[in-house]
């Protein structure tokens, strides 16, 4: 096979695979998916992460908190483990272990975004997931108490699902023919517009 030849394979194989992962990157959901992945969200709160799957940590703060600030270990990180292997399937039927913990589409778009972020990782998850540990790691020192700090890296967590997952509602038949319709309308003074500029061009011409 000749060099051109290779190069010419070469090429067409990488844009296949980058054609094909970019495809792999959007998710098509059912309604129900999307209702069960909302109510996960909606109802998560510090129980719902196993014990095997986070680590959480206190160490000296050096937020408010006045002479605390040198005596007591009041800042918190929170460790969320293994991320990439936390996700279960959302079909019936489906089983999984106890480390599987996040609804696999709302995992899926916090690794690879969604429509609204044109499938880049959302910006919260740039801010905490550590790739080299395959880790999310939250801290917080906003409060002098060590359990509202841990309370707050709570939050934090349950905000980085909130804000990871999106789906763009579906436009109803008649709101497009709707949106069709206007367009055409748009469409049509824009070029009665341009006849009438060329018309006035014209005319100033012709003086």
């Amino acid at each position: 096979m000749s060099t051109s030849s290779m190069l010419c394979n070469t090429t067409k194989y990488r844009l296949n695979f980058f054609r094909s992962y970019s495809v792999n990157k959007e998710l098509k959901l059912t309604q129900e998916h999307i209702q069960k992945v909302n109510e996960w969200i909606d109802k998560f709160n510090k129980e719902v992460v196993p014990k095997a799957c986070m680590s959480m940590q206190y160490v000296r703060s050096s937020g408010p908190g006045g002479q605390n600030v040198n005596k007591l270990s009041t800042k918190c990180s929170l460790e969320i483990l293994n991320v990439k292997k936390s996700g279960y399937s959302l079909e019936k039927g489906s089983k999984r272990s106890g480390l599987q913990w996040i609804p696999q589409p709302l995992l899926h778009m916090m690794i690879y975004g969604n429509s609204k972020t044109d499938y880049n990782q959302p910006n919260i998850m740039k801010l905490y997931y550590k790739p080299q540990k395959d880790s999310l790691v939250i801290q917080s020192d906003s409060e002098r108490k060590r359990n509202l700090n841990e309370a707050d890296c709570y939050a934090k967590l349950h905000k980085l699902f909130r804000e990871s997952f999106f789906v763009q509602k579906e436009v109803s038949a008649d709101n497009k023919e709707k949106w069709k319709r206007i367009t055409e309308r748009e469409n049509e003074k824009r070029l009665q517009q341009k006849k009438f500029d060329q018309m006035k061009r014209k005319l100033y011409k012709d003086k």
